[in-house]
């Protein structure tokens, strides 16, 4: 029980607080905290949105007094012509829901939005903290349990446990009510760093790096190699394969390849770590150096590496393990996207291609995944994956996380798309490209053929999504896409 509230607040580090008080009967003791947080926290702009409900309990005069008139009723106005919902959600640091009704947690965690101040939490970016006041019973009723549980999956909100306090209805110490407001923005502080860290910058030792898709982190051992350690991000539709050895017994048979190998993955729980020699990509040099000569070499041993894999024969227990990157680009063309804001740039995707070219990307997906013909394939081959030691000329090419059955050209193509990305993003003369995509042929031995352009454009497609589902921040639009893949498609 909280028998005594303390008299100081200590800085939360905030400059901007959004404070929404709901309809419960703890709302009496808002001018205290308010009157703690000026006292404490000169420097914190604080305002302070009332629901109705929260009126029966305290006065919009008493809490106005406190932040100099900064008051708002959680409704809005008629005359009213700025949204301010809209201007909340981007003032603020942070918002505090103090206390919150259970009616209040409902509405938010169902995604509703019918108040000013519901819809800025459910707009922001910044930690949403929901401090609870519930009624006797209310903590173990199947109502809060579903409730907390779908607030909890959310990253930005932060749910803050209440404590056991006294009912003004029973007289008994059976309700719960809001920890200190103290407590409330310790919690807060916490959740603001979570989503904010500070990065050490990256050593020779340790490089991070990634999206909401995959992280990949790369670590110097002793022996001189690289430790690459690659996991799921927090927004992946799927795990990674299952690393067993039905499937990874033949790739670790693939030997050495006059310097190009295999790395195929080992389980480290979700994630997988691979020892190589590389601590840096063939797309990272391409992304800074161009196309190179000397990046012929590892082009030329990815497409023997790929072959290998090609070449092997395809596990009883792969047959029907479909390509994880197909599914994903398969869901998004559909309009199954998961992603608001994917499903919002396949629109403006498909808008801009028009619907003949639509079609022709469908069709070229459809006879795809419809191939029989499929070979034990690497499921996302790419230049992120292959580890080049410029030192020693070797290469490494990260295998297993996404292994599946699949038409040969998947793989090839995925690598021709990225290559062709690379080309339209770095630029450079045409003259200095072309030797790659050779390189890639020569060593697999077979080219893509007259259509490439349309297993590139789903490559290229598929990064699109990715771009839009996983990339957070992300704001340059995908006009230029759009242009880029109407160019390709019709090549």
């Amino acid at each position: 029980m909280i028998d005594e509230l303390p008299a100081e607040v200590p800085d939360p580090g905030l400059t901007r607080l959004l404070l929404v008080v709901t309809g419960s009967a703890y709302a009496w003791s808002t001018p205290y905290w308010l009157e703690s947080l000026r006292l404490s926290c000169p420097e914190l702009e604080v305002r302070v949105v009332l629901t109705r409900s929260a009126e029966r309990f305290v006065t919009r005069q008493a809490v106005g007094a406190r932040v100099d008139g900064a008051v708002s009723a959680d409704a809005w106005p008629e005359d009213e012509a700025t949204a301010r919902h809209v201007e909340w959600a981007e003032w603020a640091e942070a918002i505090v829901v103090h206390p919150a009704t259970v009616h209040f947690m409902a509405r938010l965690a169902l995604g509703l939005a019918d108040s000013p101040a519901l819809l800025a939490a459910q707009c922001t970016r910044a930690p949403v903290a929901v401090a609870p006041a519930l009624p006797p019973g209310a903590l173990d009723s199947a109502a809060v349990r579903k409730h907390w549980a779908e607030l909890a999956t959310r990253p930005n909100v932060v749910l803050v446990p209440p404590v056991q306090g006294r009912s003004m209805t029973t007289g008994r110490a059976d309700a719960w009510v809001p920890p200190p407001l103290a407590e409330v923005l310790r919690l807060v502080a916490e959740r603001r760093a979570e989503l904010t860290p500070v990065l050490p910058e990256p050593t020779e030792a340790a490089t991070e790096f990634g999206t909401g898709l995959l992280r990949t982190s790369v670590h110097s051992l002793p022996t001189g190699a690289r430790r690459w350690r690659r996991e799921p991000g927090p927004l992946a539709p799927a795990p990674f394969q299952p690393a067993g050895d039905e499937v990874y017994g033949p790739l670790r048979k693939v030997g050495d390849l006059d310097g190009a190998r295999l790395a195929p993955g080992r389980a480290d729980g979700p994630a997988r770590f691979y020892d190589v020699r590389g601590e840096v990509s063939a797309a990272h040099l391409l992304l800074h150096r161009g196309p190179a000569t000397e990046l012929k070499k590892p082009l030329h041993d990815l497409g023997r590496l790929l072959r290998a894999v090609h070449d092997l024969e395809l596990p009883a227990g792969l047959r029907t393990r479909p390509a994880r990157a197909l599914v994903r680009l398969g869901d998004w063309l559909a309009g199954r996207a998961t992603s608001p804001r994917a499903a919002c740039v396949q629109g403006q995707v498909r808008r801009v291609l028009g619907e003949a070219r639509w079609s022709q990307v469908l069709d070229t997906y459809s006879r795809t995944v419809a191939d029989p013909e499929v070979t034990f394939a690497h499921g996302a081959a790419g230049l992120g994956s292959l580890a080049v030691d410029p030192g020693s000329g070797g290469v490494d090419l990260l295998v297993g996380e996404d292994v599946c059955a699949a038409p040969w050209y998947l793989d090839l193509g995925w690598v021709i798309g990225e290559l062709v990305e690379l080309q339209w993003q770095v630029g450079g003369d045409k003259d200095g490209w072309q030797p790659l995509t050779d390189a890639l042929f020569e060593g697999y031995g077979r080219d893509l053929g007259a259509e490439w352009n349309g297993i590139a454009a789903l490559r290229i497609l598929l990064h699109v999504h990715d771009i839009a589902a996983y990339l957070d921040g992300f704001d340059q639009g995908f006009d230029h896409y759009c242009d880029f893949l109407r160019f390709l498609i019709d090549l």
